[in-house]
């Protein structure tokens, strides 16, 4: 289905909309904007509160503690909203066409085609959560209907600045260069997330059960020799569990004042964001792995 906002223009040379820049983007309602919003932040609540009953309820005293029930409910309340978050990104999913003459945006079964003089301007979001985005504002004071999100808008700024003066000056603005460092400096894939918060708790978390075998049992596989694998099993998986959502719960500590200040940074001197971002992210880094790590060994010399 086309639906053109108003009397489209003659379609350019079929080599000139070959060549036409062509972003990956999600095609954002309002609607769909909050449920991506509260889906997340209802995930990431989850998430805490299962590490909080886990830190709180695991070792209560008894011969063989184990996380509560409660903390893996939660911990699959949490992947259930992460999971319709991500469900949701994917039904979204468009792609948005610079021609000669229009913007096109493309997403399922519909192509809206948006003469570029009937633009009056585009704006970043200025909230960019759950994710940074574009909207826009229509000569004619009609609304297109939708926002663009984009987890880094400079590229298309600067494409877009080529016709509009006010995309490049939405280009230089503090929030576009925050979002953009945070988008290409050190970016935290799934790979890494999943070694720091599932391998990574298997180090502290084994020290921690290797101490607790030789000062309770007498020996590295004391557990096991007297009451057999299960058991033995079962205590290394306390272990590391308690250390994931403790490590969860002290990175969270760490980030919340890490993004403010890199945040007040790169509004001081956007030129800057990206060593700024650097350097977060490098602090960030030293104070998760080796913070953790000189923490745990504290309490063997305290």
């Amino acid at each position: 289905m086309i639906t053109p906002l108003v009397d489209a223009p003659r379609d350019p040379p079929a080599q000139a909309l070959a060549d036409a820049p062509r972003f990956h983007v999600h095609a954002w309602t309002r609607a769909s904007r909050i449920a991506s919003g509260v889906l997340q932040t209802l995930g990431l609540a989850a998430l805490f509160a299962s590490a909080v009953v886990v830190l709180e309820f695991t070792f209560d005293g008894s011969a063989n503690p184990r996380p509560p029930s409660l903390s893996g409910w939660l911990a699959l309340l949490a992947g259930v909203f992460f999971g319709l978050e991500r469900l949701l990104r994917g039904f979204t999913a468009a792609t948005f066409i610079l021609e000669p003459e229009r913007f096109v945006l493309e997403r399922r079964g519909e192509r809206i085609e948006i003469p570029s003089d009937s633009v009056k301007s585009v704006r970043s979001w200025r909230l960019p959560w759950p994710a940074a985005g574009l909207s826009w504002r229509m000569r004619s004071g009609r609304s297109l209907g939708v926002g663009l999100r984009v987890e880094d808008p400079l590229p298309l700024l600067e494409a877009l600045g080529q016709r509009m003066a006010g995309a490049r000056e939405e280009a230089r603005h503090p929030l576009t260069a925050f979002v953009h460092a945070r988008a290409t400096v050190m970016r935290h894939g799934a790979l890494l997330r999943g070694f720091k918060f599932v391998l990574f708790p298997l180090l502290p978390g084994g020290i921690m059960f290797r101490a607790n075998q030789y000062i309770t049992y007498g020996g590295p596989f004391g557990q096991y020799q007297m009451y057999g694998l299960a058991p033995y099993l079962q205590s290394l998986f306390t272990y590391w569990v308690s250390f994931a959502a403790m490590l969860v719960l002290y990175a969270a500590l760490w980030r919340l004042p890490v993004e403010a200040l890199t945040f007040a940074a790169t509004w001081v001197s956007p030129a800057r964001a990206r060593g700024v971002r650097r350097f977060a992210e490098v602090a960030c880094a030293v104070l998760y792995y080796a913070g953790s790590l000189t923490l745990l060994g504290a309490q063997f010399l305290l």
